[in-house]
Order: structure tokens, then C-alpha cells, then sequence
């Protein structure tokens, strides 16, 4: 089944982030519920706001950032939604702050 233009809702109601698996294994890869496939997804500001979603690359931010120290993730999810939003400048400024805090903290450590 292609799943090109459709979303894959799990049990719970969430957009769930590996559709894949939940389709071949007939339940949600994360809470074990039953999928449900629409057109399109609902809104999810909270879970899944559209500014971590809507890359091109299909990933979403978090995918990334959970495997990065706190203020590198900080850093890259700043750089990674600031065209998404409304202030680039703003969020490109508070990258810029997490990762000079970043370096202070490693030459301390030096």
C-alpha cells in the first residue's frame, strides 16, 4: 500500500512518525493501538507543530535532536524551523546563543 499523500493516524491520535511499521504490522509502532489512514493530517500544534514537520526532507526535528546534547539540539531545532516561522533572524539568533553556550561549557572542560 503506498502511503504518498496520506498520513497514518495511530490509536491514540497522533500523526504517527514511523507509518511503515504500523501499516505492515496492523498496529502502531508506539502505543500498540490500531492505525487509521486519511488524506491528510489533522492539526497537532502540541505533538507535532508544523514547524518541526514540514522540512522537505520528511524528517522531523526531533528525529535528530534526541540524539544531540542538550544545547547542540537546541541549536540545530532553532536552525532547522527558522524559515518556517516568522522571525529567521530571531531564531537564527537563539541558535547562535545555544552554541556559544556549547563552546564556553567544552573550554571549560578543557
Amino acid at each position: 500500500m503506498s502511503l504518498k499523500g496520506k498520513v497514518v493516524v495511530c490509536g491514540s491520535g497522533h500523526v504517527c512518525a514511523r507509518a511503515e511499521l504500523c501499516i505492515a504490522g496492523n498496529t502502531c509502532a508506539e502505543d500498540g493501538k490500531s492505525p487509521t489512514i486519511r488524506d491528510h493530517a489533522p492539526p497537532d500544534s502540541v505533538n507535532h507543530p508544523k514547524h518541526y514537520t514540514q522540512h522537505p526532507s520528511g524528517v522531523e526535528c526531533i528525529q535528530i535532536t534526541e540524539h544531540m546534547g542538550f544545547n547542540l539540539g537546541n541549536a540545530v531545532k532553532y536552525v532547522w524551523r527558522a524559515d518556517l516561522k516568522s522571525d529567521a533572524v530571531e531564531d537564527l539568533k537563539k541558535a547562535r546563543w545555544y552554541i556559544d553556550r556549547e563552546i564556553q561549557k567544552r573550554e571549560k572542560a578543557e
